[in-house]
Protein backbone atom coordinates (compact mmCIF):
# COMPACT_ATOMS: atom_id res chain seq x y z
CA UNK A 1 0.00 0.00 0.00
CA UNK A 2 1.34 3.43 -0.97
CA UNK A 3 -0.19 6.83 -0.20
CA UNK A 4 -3.27 5.06 1.11
CA UNK A 5 -4.05 3.43 -2.28
CA UNK A 6 -3.87 -0.37 -2.42
CA UNK A 7 -2.72 -2.38 -5.42
CA UNK A 8 -6.23 -3.81 -5.58
CA UNK A 9 -7.67 -0.33 -5.97
CA UNK A 10 -5.23 0.54 -8.73
CA UNK A 11 -6.06 -2.66 -10.60
CA UNK A 12 -9.78 -2.14 -10.11
CA UNK A 13 -9.63 1.22 -11.85
CA UNK A 14 -7.66 -0.24 -14.78
CA UNK A 15 -9.98 -3.24 -15.10
CA UNK A 16 -13.08 -1.06 -14.96
CA UNK A 17 -11.73 1.20 -17.67
CA UNK A 18 -10.95 -1.84 -19.82
CA UNK A 19 -14.43 -3.30 -19.19
CA UNK A 20 -16.28 -0.13 -20.14
CA UNK A 21 -14.17 0.41 -23.27
CA UNK A 22 -14.83 -3.12 -24.52
CA UNK A 23 -18.36 -3.84 -23.38
CA UNK A 24 -20.13 -0.47 -23.54
CA UNK A 25 -20.61 2.34 -25.99
CA UNK A 26 -23.33 4.86 -26.81
CA UNK A 27 -26.04 2.20 -27.06
CA UNK A 28 -24.70 -0.67 -24.90
CA UNK A 29 -24.76 -0.74 -21.10
CA UNK A 30 -23.71 -2.77 -18.07
CA UNK A 31 -25.60 -3.33 -14.84
CA UNK A 32 -23.99 -3.53 -11.43
CA UNK A 33 -24.21 -7.35 -11.07
CA UNK A 34 -22.31 -7.71 -14.36
CA UNK A 35 -19.64 -5.27 -13.17
CA UNK A 36 -19.17 -7.03 -9.83
CA UNK A 37 -19.03 -10.44 -11.54
CA UNK A 38 -16.34 -9.18 -13.92
CA UNK A 39 -14.21 -7.94 -11.00
CA UNK A 40 -14.66 -11.20 -9.09
CA UNK A 41 -13.17 -13.05 -12.07
CA UNK A 42 -10.13 -10.85 -11.50
CA UNK A 43 -10.11 -11.87 -7.80
CA UNK A 44 -11.32 -8.45 -6.73
CA UNK A 45 -14.20 -8.63 -4.25
CA UNK A 46 -15.78 -5.27 -3.46
CA UNK A 47 -19.28 -3.92 -2.89
CA UNK A 48 -21.24 -1.58 -5.09
CA UNK A 49 -20.50 1.45 -2.91
CA UNK A 50 -16.79 1.00 -3.60
CA UNK A 51 -17.57 0.69 -7.32
CA UNK A 52 -19.42 4.03 -7.16
CA UNK A 53 -16.30 5.55 -5.59
CA UNK A 54 -14.19 4.17 -8.46
CA UNK A 55 -16.67 5.62 -10.95
CA UNK A 56 -16.15 9.07 -9.38
CA UNK A 57 -12.37 8.67 -9.62
CA UNK A 58 -12.59 7.68 -13.30
CA UNK A 59 -14.95 10.57 -14.02
CA UNK A 60 -12.51 12.91 -12.31
CA UNK A 61 -9.76 11.78 -14.73
CA UNK A 62 -11.99 12.48 -17.74
CA UNK A 63 -13.06 8.87 -18.35
CA UNK A 64 -16.79 9.43 -17.99
CA UNK A 65 -19.06 6.63 -16.82
CA UNK A 66 -22.66 7.69 -17.22
CA UNK A 67 -25.57 6.16 -15.30
CA UNK A 68 -29.02 5.82 -16.84
CA UNK A 69 -32.16 5.04 -14.83
CA UNK A 70 -34.26 2.20 -16.21
CA UNK A 71 -37.35 0.76 -14.53
CA UNK A 72 -36.16 1.58 -11.03
CA UNK A 73 -32.68 0.25 -11.76
CA UNK A 74 -29.46 1.78 -13.08
CA UNK A 75 -27.33 0.83 -16.03
CA UNK A 76 -23.94 2.31 -16.88
CA UNK A 77 -21.89 3.01 -19.97
CA UNK A 78 -18.92 4.94 -21.34
CA UNK A 79 -20.52 6.68 -24.35
CA UNK A 80 -17.62 8.83 -25.49
CA UNK A 81 -14.99 7.66 -27.96
CA UNK A 82 -12.02 9.47 -29.46
CA UNK A 83 -13.21 8.26 -32.88
CA UNK A 84 -16.73 7.35 -33.93
CA UNK A 85 -17.39 4.20 -35.94
CA UNK A 86 -17.43 6.03 -39.30
CA UNK A 87 -14.03 7.59 -38.58
CA UNK A 88 -12.59 4.21 -37.57
CA UNK A 89 -13.83 2.65 -40.81
CA UNK A 90 -12.17 5.46 -42.75
CA UNK A 91 -8.88 4.92 -40.89
CA UNK A 92 -8.96 1.18 -41.58
CA UNK A 93 -9.69 1.68 -45.28
CA UNK A 94 -6.90 4.27 -45.51
CA UNK A 95 -4.41 1.90 -43.89
CA UNK A 96 -5.46 -0.93 -46.21
CA UNK A 97 -5.05 1.31 -49.26
CA UNK A 98 -1.61 2.62 -48.25
CA UNK A 99 0.97 1.18 -50.60
CA UNK A 100 3.88 2.36 -48.46
CA UNK A 101 2.89 -0.04 -45.65
CA UNK A 102 3.73 -3.72 -45.76
CA UNK A 103 0.89 -6.22 -45.49
CA UNK A 104 2.12 -7.24 -42.02
CA UNK A 105 2.31 -3.63 -40.77
CA UNK A 106 -1.13 -2.89 -42.26
CA UNK A 107 -2.66 -5.78 -40.31
CA UNK A 108 -0.94 -4.63 -37.11
CA UNK A 109 -2.24 -1.06 -37.49
CA UNK A 110 -5.76 -2.22 -38.38
CA UNK A 111 -5.88 -4.36 -35.24
CA UNK A 112 -4.81 -1.34 -33.18
CA UNK A 113 -7.49 0.83 -34.75
CA UNK A 114 -10.12 -1.83 -34.06
CA UNK A 115 -9.08 -1.91 -30.40
CA UNK A 116 -10.32 1.70 -30.12
CA UNK A 117 -13.90 0.49 -30.58
CA UNK A 118 -16.18 -1.50 -28.27
CA UNK A 119 -16.67 -5.22 -28.92
CA UNK A 120 -20.02 -4.41 -30.54
CA UNK A 121 -18.57 -1.85 -32.96
CA UNK A 122 -15.56 -4.09 -33.51
CA UNK A 123 -17.73 -6.50 -35.48
CA UNK A 124 -18.69 -3.67 -37.82
CA UNK A 125 -14.99 -2.97 -38.39
CA UNK A 126 -14.33 -6.38 -39.92
CA UNK A 127 -14.19 -4.72 -43.29
CA UNK A 128 -13.09 -7.80 -45.27
CA UNK A 129 -10.21 -5.70 -46.56
CA UNK A 130 -8.31 -7.83 -49.08
CA UNK A 131 -4.79 -6.73 -48.29
CA UNK A 132 -3.30 -9.54 -50.30
CA UNK A 133 -4.96 -8.25 -53.47
CA UNK A 134 -3.50 -4.77 -53.11
CA UNK A 135 -0.11 -3.49 -54.17
CA UNK A 136 1.75 -3.19 -50.86
CA UNK A 137 5.30 -2.26 -49.96
CA UNK A 138 7.70 -5.08 -49.10
CA UNK A 139 9.96 -2.67 -47.22
CA UNK A 140 9.00 -2.68 -43.54
CA UNK A 141 11.19 0.31 -42.60
CA UNK A 142 9.07 3.14 -44.05
CA UNK A 143 7.77 4.35 -40.68
CA UNK A 144 11.24 4.13 -39.13
CA UNK A 145 12.65 6.08 -42.09
CA UNK A 146 10.00 8.77 -41.60
CA UNK A 147 10.97 9.09 -37.93
CA UNK A 148 14.64 9.52 -38.86
CA UNK A 149 13.83 12.14 -41.51
CA UNK A 150 11.58 14.17 -39.22
CA UNK A 151 14.24 14.00 -36.51
CA UNK A 152 16.83 15.36 -38.96
CA UNK A 153 14.53 18.19 -40.05
CA UNK A 154 13.87 19.13 -36.42
CA UNK A 155 17.61 19.00 -35.72
CA UNK A 156 18.42 21.03 -38.87
CA UNK A 157 20.80 18.21 -39.83
CA UNK A 158 22.00 16.69 -43.07
CA UNK A 159 21.50 12.95 -43.58
CA UNK A 160 23.22 10.21 -45.50
CA UNK A 161 21.52 7.09 -46.84
CA UNK A 162 21.78 4.36 -49.44
CA UNK A 163 19.22 4.25 -52.22
CA UNK A 164 17.61 1.13 -53.68
CA UNK A 165 16.05 0.16 -57.00
CA UNK A 166 14.20 -2.87 -58.34
CA UNK A 167 16.02 -5.42 -60.48
CA UNK A 168 14.44 -7.93 -62.94
CA UNK A 169 14.46 -10.57 -60.19
CA UNK A 170 11.95 -8.49 -58.19
CA UNK A 171 14.61 -7.70 -55.62
CA UNK A 172 15.74 -4.36 -54.26
CA UNK A 173 19.40 -3.67 -54.93
CA UNK A 174 21.67 -0.74 -54.10
CA UNK A 175 21.93 2.07 -56.60
CA UNK A 176 25.45 3.23 -57.46
CA UNK A 177 26.89 0.18 -55.74
CA UNK A 178 25.67 1.28 -52.33
CA UNK A 179 27.28 4.73 -52.49
CA UNK A 180 26.09 7.08 -49.74
CA UNK A 181 23.78 9.93 -50.75
CA UNK A 182 24.27 13.13 -48.73
CA UNK A 183 21.32 15.56 -48.65
CA UNK A 184 19.70 18.26 -46.55
CA UNK A 185 16.11 17.13 -45.81
CA UNK A 186 13.38 19.78 -45.89
CA UNK A 187 9.96 18.20 -46.42
CA UNK A 188 8.02 14.96 -46.79
CA UNK A 189 5.33 14.58 -49.44
CA UNK A 190 2.68 11.88 -49.88
CA UNK A 191 2.06 11.44 -53.59
CA UNK A 192 0.29 8.60 -55.40
CA UNK A 193 0.29 6.55 -52.16
CA UNK A 194 4.06 6.81 -51.74
CA UNK A 195 6.08 8.94 -49.33
CA UNK A 196 8.84 11.11 -50.80
CA UNK A 197 11.64 13.05 -49.16
CA UNK A 198 12.17 16.48 -50.72
CA UNK A 199 15.75 17.49 -50.04
CA UNK A 200 18.59 19.72 -51.19
CA UNK A 201 21.26 17.65 -52.92
CA UNK A 202 24.50 18.97 -51.43
CA UNK A 203 26.66 17.89 -54.39
CA UNK A 204 24.35 18.84 -57.27
CA UNK A 205 23.21 22.05 -55.52
CA UNK A 206 19.53 21.61 -56.36
CA UNK A 207 16.34 20.17 -54.91
CA UNK A 208 15.58 16.48 -55.50
CA UNK A 209 13.10 13.93 -54.19
CA UNK A 210 13.54 10.31 -53.09
CA UNK A 211 11.08 7.48 -52.45
CA UNK A 212 11.28 6.90 -48.71
CA UNK A 213 10.56 3.18 -48.96
CA UNK A 214 13.68 2.86 -51.15
CA UNK A 215 15.96 4.60 -48.67
CA UNK A 216 18.11 2.48 -46.40
CA UNK A 217 20.51 3.05 -43.50
CA UNK A 218 19.57 6.69 -42.87
CA UNK A 219 22.13 8.43 -40.67
CA UNK A 220 21.95 11.92 -39.13
CA UNK A 221 25.19 13.82 -39.63
CA UNK A 222 24.45 16.61 -37.12
CA UNK A 223 25.84 19.05 -39.70
CA UNK A 224 23.76 22.13 -40.54
CA UNK A 225 21.55 21.76 -43.61
CA UNK A 226 22.45 23.50 -46.85
CA UNK A 227 20.13 25.01 -49.48
CA UNK A 228 18.09 27.21 -47.13
CA UNK A 229 17.88 30.05 -49.67
CA UNK A 230 16.41 27.75 -52.31
CA UNK A 231 13.95 26.14 -49.93
CA UNK A 232 12.86 29.49 -48.47
CA UNK A 233 10.80 30.17 -51.59
CA UNK A 234 9.85 26.52 -52.09
CA UNK A 235 6.23 25.38 -51.70
CA UNK A 236 5.97 21.58 -51.21
CA UNK A 237 2.27 21.56 -52.16
CA UNK A 238 2.91 23.36 -55.47
CA UNK A 239 5.84 21.05 -56.13
CA UNK A 240 3.64 17.98 -55.71
CA UNK A 241 0.93 19.41 -57.97
CA UNK A 242 3.38 20.24 -60.73
CA UNK A 243 5.31 16.96 -60.63
CA UNK A 244 3.68 13.96 -62.30
CA UNK A 245 4.46 10.61 -60.69
CA UNK A 246 7.19 12.46 -58.75
CA UNK A 247 9.40 12.41 -61.86
CA UNK A 248 11.47 15.55 -62.14
CA UNK A 249 11.52 17.95 -65.07
CA UNK A 250 11.95 21.60 -65.89
CA UNK A 251 9.13 23.90 -64.87
CA UNK A 252 7.08 25.42 -67.69
CA UNK A 253 3.87 27.42 -67.95
CA UNK A 254 1.80 25.48 -70.47
CA UNK A 255 -1.38 26.59 -72.26
CA UNK A 256 -3.74 23.82 -73.31
CA UNK A 257 -6.97 23.85 -75.26
CA UNK A 258 -9.44 21.30 -73.87
CA UNK A 259 -13.02 20.25 -74.38
CA UNK A 260 -15.39 21.71 -71.81
CA UNK A 261 -16.18 18.15 -70.68
CA UNK A 262 -12.53 17.72 -69.62
CA UNK A 263 -12.25 20.89 -67.53
CA UNK A 264 -12.99 18.85 -64.40
CA UNK A 265 -9.95 16.64 -65.07
CA UNK A 266 -7.66 19.67 -64.81
CA UNK A 267 -9.43 21.05 -61.75
CA UNK A 268 -9.20 17.64 -60.03
CA UNK A 269 -5.45 17.52 -60.73
CA UNK A 270 -4.42 21.16 -60.21
CA UNK A 271 -7.26 22.73 -58.21
CA UNK A 272 -7.24 26.54 -58.22
CA UNK A 273 -3.73 26.47 -59.70
CA UNK A 274 -5.38 25.71 -63.06
CA UNK A 275 -6.24 29.05 -64.67
CA UNK A 276 -9.26 28.78 -66.97
CA UNK A 277 -10.74 31.07 -69.57
CA UNK A 278 -13.24 30.55 -72.40
CA UNK A 279 -11.95 29.80 -75.88
CA UNK A 280 -13.38 32.84 -77.66
CA UNK A 281 -13.18 31.05 -81.03
CA UNK A 282 -15.01 27.91 -79.90
CA UNK A 283 -17.73 27.83 -77.24
CA UNK A 284 -17.16 24.08 -76.71
CA UNK A 285 -13.54 24.63 -75.67
CA UNK A 286 -11.70 26.11 -72.69
CA UNK A 287 -8.12 27.37 -72.47
CA UNK A 288 -6.25 26.04 -69.45
CA UNK A 289 -2.97 27.52 -68.23
CA UNK A 290 -0.94 25.47 -65.76
CA UNK A 291 2.56 25.54 -64.29
CA UNK A 292 4.01 22.03 -64.50
CA UNK A 293 7.29 20.13 -64.44
CA UNK A 294 7.32 18.75 -67.98
CA UNK A 295 8.32 15.10 -68.16
CA UNK A 296 7.37 11.93 -70.04
CA UNK A 297 4.82 11.25 -67.28
CA UNK A 298 3.14 14.60 -67.91
CA UNK A 299 3.00 13.91 -71.64
CA UNK A 300 1.57 10.43 -70.98
CA UNK A 301 -1.14 12.01 -68.81
CA UNK A 302 -2.06 14.40 -71.63
CA UNK A 303 -1.97 11.59 -74.20
CA UNK A 304 -4.50 9.61 -72.14
CA UNK A 305 -6.96 12.50 -72.55
CA UNK A 306 -6.95 11.87 -76.30
CA UNK A 307 -8.10 14.38 -78.90
CA UNK A 308 -9.98 16.36 -76.24
CA UNK A 309 -6.80 18.29 -75.44
CA UNK A 310 -4.18 20.15 -77.47
CA UNK A 311 -1.02 21.94 -76.31
CA UNK A 312 -1.00 25.53 -77.54
CA UNK A 313 2.28 26.78 -76.06
CA UNK A 314 5.19 26.90 -75.57
CA UNK A 315 6.60 25.51 -78.82
CA UNK A 316 9.32 23.61 -76.96
CA UNK A 317 6.70 21.56 -75.10
CA UNK A 318 4.70 20.95 -78.30
CA UNK A 319 7.84 19.71 -80.08
CA UNK A 320 8.83 17.45 -77.19
CA UNK A 321 5.35 15.93 -77.09
CA UNK A 322 5.42 15.28 -80.87
CA UNK A 323 8.91 13.73 -80.62
CA UNK A 324 7.84 11.47 -77.76
CA UNK A 325 4.71 10.21 -79.55
CA UNK A 326 6.70 9.69 -82.77
CA UNK A 327 9.33 7.63 -80.92
CA UNK A 328 6.66 5.45 -79.32
CA UNK A 329 4.95 4.86 -82.68
CA UNK A 330 8.33 4.08 -84.29
CA UNK A 331 8.99 1.48 -81.59
CA UNK A 332 5.79 -0.36 -82.56
CA UNK A 333 6.25 0.04 -86.30
CA UNK A 334 9.70 -1.51 -86.07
Amino acid sequence: MENGISDSKRLSLIYLQELFLQKTDETHFLKMPQILAFLEKKDIFIDRRTVYTYFKLLNYTGFDIVSVREKGDCKYHHPQRIFDITELKFLIDSIAASKFLTEKKSKELIDKVKSLASDYDNAALNRSVLLGNRVKSINNTVLENLDSIYAAIADNSKITFQYMRWNPQHKLEYQKGGKLYSVSPYAVSLNADNYYLIAYDNAAELLKHYRIDKMKNINLLHEAREGKKIFKSFNPVDYTLKTFGMYGGREETVSIECSNSLVGVFIDRFGYAAHLRPDFDNADKTIVRISVNVSPQFYAWLFALGTGVKILSPDSVINEFIAMTDSVLKNYRN
